[in-house]
């Protein structure tokens, strides 16, 4: 891009030198044709101007075509360069946009991972509360088998204390109706013997 501008410059420079070395060309022949007042002279000299000042002019219009491409051109590239700066404009607009979204997003995937994590850390600390409930339910129901156990062998214990006290009850009562009615006979056998002990203290 950078050379077009410049070739426009070069045919520019080259015809202002074709237009200056075509006016001194004339301005020579012209002092020419004054200093040599011959007319077989002139004819040739007019001759050659015309050809020399056809072929510069062919080579002016061959320059300026070239010229003009080359401006029209460098019009195109200077405009296409602008939209390619429009264009490279819009891209950075587009870029910023993006970073900015991406920033955001990653801000946005640091706070989802961090609150991942702190729920992975709460699911693992309800599942170690959960695991020790779980020990210590166990370990109730464990006391209570024993406390139900124990309990059974308080009550069939209370149970065979209470068998044994009726049978101690029952023998102590059948054992105070003997010992009343031993103690009925014995006081039979004294009043017995004391009569007669009286009965024969008087027949004496």
């Amino acid at each position: 891009m950078d050379e077009k501008p410049y070739d426009g410059e070069v045919l520019t420079r080259r015809v202002e030198e074709l237009q200056r070395e075509r006016d001194e060309l004339r301005k020579d022949i012209e002092q020419l044709c004054m200093q040599q007042a011959g007319p077989g002279y002139v004819s040739v000299a007019t001759r050659m101007l015309s050809q020399r000042t056809t072929a510069l002019e062919q080579d002016i219009e061959i320059l300026q075509k070239k010229l003009s491409g080359c401006l029209r051109e460098n019009q195109n590239l200077q405009e296409e360069l602008a939209e390619a700066y429009r264009v490279k404009s819009q891209l950075a607009d587009l870029y910023g946009a993006e970073l900015s979204k991406t920033k955001e997003l990653e801000q946005q995937v640091r706070f989802f991972q961090s609150s991942v994590a702190q729920a992975f850390a709460e699911r693992d600390g309800s599942l170690l509360e959960c695991e020790k409930a779980k020990e210590r339910e166990e370990a109730g129901l464990k006391m209570c088998a024993t406390f139900e156990e124990r309990t059974r062998e308080y009550q069939t214990a209370m149970e065979d204390q209470k068998r044994l006290n009726d049978a101690l009850q029952m023998e102590l009562t059948e054992l105070k109706a003997h010992t009343e009615s031993s103690l009925n006979v014995s006081m039979l056998l004294i009043l017995i013997a004391i009569t007669t002990s009286i009965n024969l203290c008087k027949f004496t």
